[in-house]
């Protein structure tokens, strides 16, 4: 959730003073409720794991009934399961075919910086509870990868391969099998997850500039 949201949803849950300068509580948006349960919920699996966690401790951390938590989640595992497709949705951040004038050094730029400004605090929290707790429930994890994770990779392969029809990157190994091109990602939030600040930072941002060189090695045509 965006600082801009959160700070408007602490507004919302008090709303303007009164006559007598007490706060009002007013009513918050669906989305805007159903977004404090996730903030919640990330807070409180990241200190509880999955099993310490609960629906309970979730909406107490809310400040809200359980009651209100199942308007809009059914189980602590509807919970966990749209955390991750929310936070780590591959999806994001797709490539578009640019235009034929546009450069392809410049696009692989802008995808690197995306890709790598989308880790955020609480991307690299769910990444953390992922490793750490994924084997909880292995069921749900299958069934994000199956309907998040592979159909992105599937798109994206798509979009690769029209760069590829249009002469604008290179054929290879690496377009073929394009999911390979975001491993080093992944390796930069390890580092966000294991390292503390600012050995963390400083090889985040490492790897962040061997990827972008890595891709224009390997995507730009000689």
């Amino acid at each position: 959730m965006g600082a801009d949201n959160r700070a408007r949803a602490a507004a919302d849950l008090t709303g303007p003073a009164d006559a007598q300068g007490k706060k009002k509580r007013v009513r918050l948006s669906p989305e805007l409720r159903r977004q404090q349960i996730l903030d919640a919920a990330l807070v409180e699996f990241s200190a509880e794991g999955f099993a310490g966690a609960s629906v309970s401790k979730i909406a107490r951390r809310a400040g809200m009934s359980k009651a209100n938590i199942f308007v809009h989640f059914t189980s602590k595992d509807e919970i966990f399961e749209t955390l991750l497709k929310d936070l780590l949705d591959p999806a994001k951040g797709q490539w578009d075919l640019p235009a034929m004038d546009q450069a392809i050094d410049k696009q692989i730029d802008d995808f690197v910086d995306r890709k790598y400004d989308d880790l955020t605090p609480e991307v690299i929290a769910i990444i953390r509870l992922l490793i750490s707790e994924g084997h909880r429930v292995p069921e749900l994890i299958g069934r994000w990868y199956s309907n998040t994770v592979l159909p992105a990779h599937a798109k994206r392969q798509d979009i690769i391969q029209g760069y590829v029809d249009a002469g604008i990157v290179k054929r290879s190994t690496l377009t073929e099998n394009f999911e390979f091109a975001m491993a080093p990602i992944m390796f930069a939030a390890i580092f966000k997850v294991m390292l503390p600040e600012p050995l963390a930072e400083a090889e985040f941002e490492k790897v962040r500039e061997v990827h972008r060189k890595l891709l224009h090695a390997l995507l730009i045509p000689t």
